[in-house]
């Protein structure tokens, strides 16, 4: 049986935690509603965790946007502004 929540597969922001991360903020700014606003916290602090594990498991970071650590900090950001831009993507 699957579970909603974070995924396993690994923290970044293409098919990882980040990534899904973002429609949470996109619910928090379209809706208002404060839940998905936690929700989306409640992802960063997972993709934190799984950050360190792999840095513990490889002995070093992952240094690139769309699978790695960056995309990742670019999520924390967003998180902590509250704010659901996708800096590659909604500037257009």
């Amino acid at each position: 049986m699957r579970r909603a929540g974070p995924l396993s597969k690994g923290a970044g922001l293409c098919h990882g935690t980040a990534g899904n991360g973002y429609a949470l903020l996109k619910l928090w700014t379209r809706t208002g509603d404060a839940i998905w606003l936690a929700r989306a916290r409640a992802f960063a602090m997972h993709a934190i965790e799984q950050v360190e594990a792999e840095r513990i498991k490889h002995g070093q970071g992952w240094h690139t946007l769309w699978t790695g650590d960056l995309g990742v900090a670019m999520f924390l950001a967003s998180c902590v502004a509250g704010d659901s831009e996708f800096g590659t993507l909604d500037v257009f």
